[in-house]
């Protein structure tokens, strides 16, 4: 992970001092995708920004700012992790995914509104996270896969709607059925999606377009800090 910092005179020298983060945040962006990197943490002033907090003060004027300082890192190398990290839970999440659906054929949704919910919820992250995944990659990358991407993200976002559109009606048949064979389904097929796609950054096939010699990015003007 590298470390980059740039002052607040410097981004308005740049720009000027109406300029929006918005727009500050979209060209760091941009630049670090050139070498394969993405930003993990922006330090605004001082102060870190969860991810939802960059929406919040992406409105924020360049005269707001004294410093801005962002992490990166390399986007396979990221992509790597997350994509590990969800091949060991998917297992565990599809085996809950079957056993609740026995559950609610059995005793409706009698004590299992919690699991239920947590469920979709947990679904609901692993979709954020593909598209993550995919903007992290770049569909360059992923088109140069054996994946039917567009069809995994479609039958999982389906699945869910399905699943909340169920529980909203209190049909606890249709959820069965949606938890049994849509969902379960949609899990399964992303659990193959990322074997494969593990063994592309890997390059255990050829056809990839990454570049494993990334070597970090200096956009606007921002100074590497030490690591």
């Amino acid at each position: 992970m590298e470390r980059f910092k740039v002052s607040g005179q410097d981004l308005r020298d740049f720009y000027n001092q109406t300029t929006h983060l918005s727009k500050v945040f979209k060209d760091i962006e941009q630049d670090l995708r050139s070498t394969n990197q993405v930003v993990c943490r922006y330090i605004l002033n001082g102060m870190e920004l969860e991810e939802r907090d960059e929406l919040k003060f992406a409105g924020v004027t360049l005269d707001q700012v004294e410093s801005l300082e962002y992490l990166t890192e390399n986007a396979r190398d990221l992509a790597s992790l997350v994509i590990s990290g969800w091949i060991q839970a998917l297992p565990e999440l599809i085996k809950n995914t079957e056993g609740l659906s026995l559950r609610v054929r059995a005793q409706g949704f009698n004590g299992l509104l919690k699991p239920i919910h947590d469920l979709v919820k947990n679904c609901e992250f692993l979709v954020e996270s593909i598209i993550t995944l995919k903007e992290m990659l770049g569909d360059q990358f992923l088109g140069a896969a054996p994946i039917d991407w567009a069809i995994a993200e479609q039958s999982s976002k389906k699945a869910v709607l399905e699943a909340l559109e169920a529980l909203t009606k209190k049909d606890f048949v249709q959820l069965a059925e949606v938890l049994e064979y849509d969902l379960s389904h949609a899990l399964q097929l992303w659990m193959d999606t990322l074997k494969v796609l593990e063994k592309s950054i890997h390059g255990e096939y050829t056809g990839t377009h990454f570049n494993p010699k990334s070597t970090g990015s200096n956009p606007v003007g921002g100074k590497r800090l030490a690591n």
